[in-house]
């Protein structure tokens, strides 16, 4: 290897990035002399890959000493800054890209969804539409915009979109499948189910398909992760460790998505106590597979042993490191909605925990989801995935309660859209936290980030619950 040349060590790094073998296309990347900007970009992709922010982002700001203009290490700083909620940091990297190319779609856009996430949505409109200027063909400009202005894509343009995607000229998989979303759209719109439910089928199909990792991630999901931990948990204390979990007082808001998790959150922080919101992360799965419990879960055993000391300080330490502090006692909301499945070990990690289980009709949750395009989860673009996903689910959360029924407070979204201040009430009691009517305002707040596909919803008051949509689809999915 130490005779291989800058060149061949560098397809030999590319070979293994493909393989997604990336320890080792990292090793051949790293033992290049002189690397270029190919090289770095390389190994920013596959520091992304590995969710090592630190490690992206120095390689990324190397490629901007060779060129300070480049685009891609300029937007790939802003969505890093943007993971790490520095959203000031996130813009002026978009907003240096579009500086150097005035026709720079990808910067307009992340722009858009910048400002969407963070409530400006006149602004987030402004930026969509200057990306449909430079490119009307990027079909999840026209879906973004439908979300916030449903009028801001007029029927002219729907007979072009539907034109285009009958040639499907010039456009990637993604960008069919949200020209189908788009349509969909406009169907729900003019009440016309059976054209929206084909535009969905056709636009989910076509979006499942366009990355070849989806059917792993979902199988993942609803098949491998089910079976890893449908074991018997033996926990043991080693007491290695001096953090004391009696003094964090976490709380985790569970939910199949569209349930109202959202809500639920916001409606927590908005009160008058602080508390550190972590959103959704990945603290408590990257925990496990960097220990050696990831390891035990793939054992063919019924039970395995877990080290409740180690994992705990490891996971404290990761919230505490996200919240930049250095106190061992503090409140916190995690939203992750995958944390279900280790909901026994959470429990166990911390004993005082309070779980919100986020709740609503499995048909109206079901149809919730099916009309939207939640790009990061694959398992929500096929129907029987879907129902399977809300299935386990359900089966999970209904053994928790049996065992842990003073952690979990069901939260029904129905009735907390019905009796909002009733149920608010309850849902800050279980929490142990004064409710006062800034819970219910907040809508007014300036500081509201909303990553979630309710971004749009958030900025407004509760609206009552409206059972009745959902009845038309009924005849074509039949009973949940």
């Amino acid at each position: 290897m130490n005779n291989l040349t800058d060149e061949n060590l560098y397809s030999q790094g590319l070979e293994h990035y493909k393989k997604k073998q990336f320890e080792i296309s990292l090793n051949f990347l790293n033992k290049i002399k002189n690397k270029n900007l190919n090289t770095l970009k390389l190994i920013s992709k596959i520091y992304i890959k590995k969710i090592d922010i630190k490690n992206a982002k120095v390689t990324l700001n190397k490629i901007l000493i060779l060129d300070n203009e480049n685009l891609f290490a300029l937007n790939q700083l802003g969505d890093l800054n943007r993971i790490e909620k520095n959203y000031l940091n996130a813009e002026k990297f978009y907003l240096k890209s579009i500086h150097y190319n005035k026709n720079f779609a990808l910067g307009y856009f992340n722009l858009a969804s910048l400002n969407e996430e963070r409530g400006n949505l006149e602004l987030a409109k402004k930026y969509y539409l200057k990306v449909i200027e430079i490119d009307d063909k990027n079909y999840a400009a026209y879906f973004n915009l439908q979300r916030i202005e449903d009028n801001l894509v007029t029927d002219n343009t729907i007979e072009k979109i539907e034109q285009n995607l009958k040639t499907n000229q010039d456009l990637n998989d993604k960008n069919i499948a949200y020209g189908h979303f788009v349509l969909a759209k406009n169907y729900r719109k003019k009440k016309n189910i059976h054209m929206e439910i084909k535009e969905l089928s056709k636009g989910h199909e076509i979006f499942f398909n366009s990355d070849p990792n989806n059917k792993d991630a979902a199988n993942y999901w609803l098949e491998t992760l089910p079976k890893m931990l449908n074991k018997k948990f033996l926990f043991e204390n080693n007491n290695k460790d001096k953090i004391n979990s009696i003094n964090i007082e976490p709380i985790f808001i569970f939910g199949i998505p569209r349930s109202g998790t959202t809500l639920v959150e916001t409606i927590i922080t908005s009160g008058e106590k602080k508390i550190y919101n972590a959103g959704e992360n990945l603290i408590l799965q990257k925990s496990m597979q960097n220990s050696q419990i990831n390891k035990k879960l793939f054992e063919n055993k019924e039970s395995i042993t877990l080290d409740v000391s180690f994992l705990r300080k490891n996971i404290i330490s990761n919230y505490m490191r996200e919240f930049c502090i250095q106190s061992e006692k503090f409140m916190f909301i995690d939203r992750t909605m995958t944390n279900f499945f280790f909901s026994e070990i959470l429990l166990e990690l911390f004993p005082n925990a309070k779980i919100i289980n986020c709740k609503r009709d499995n048909f109206h949750n079901f149809i919730a989801i099916y009309q939207q395009c939640l790009n990061n989860l694959p398992w929500s673009h096929n129907v029987e995935n879907i129902k399977k996903y809300i299935s386990i689910y359900n089966e999970k959360l209904k053994n928790l309660k049996i065992n842990y029924n003073k952690n979990i407070l069901n939260v029904e979204l129905k009735k907390l859209t019905e009796h909002p201040k009733q149920t608010s009430k309850e849902i800050m009691s279980f929490c142990k936290l004064k409710w006062s009517e800034k819970v219910l305002k907040y809508y007014e707040r300036k500081d509201l980030i909303c990553t979630t596909a309710s971004n749009i919803q958030i900025r407004e008051k509760i609206f009552k619950y409206d059972s009745k949509k959902f009845l038309a689809y009924k005849e074509y999915f039949g009973s949940f």
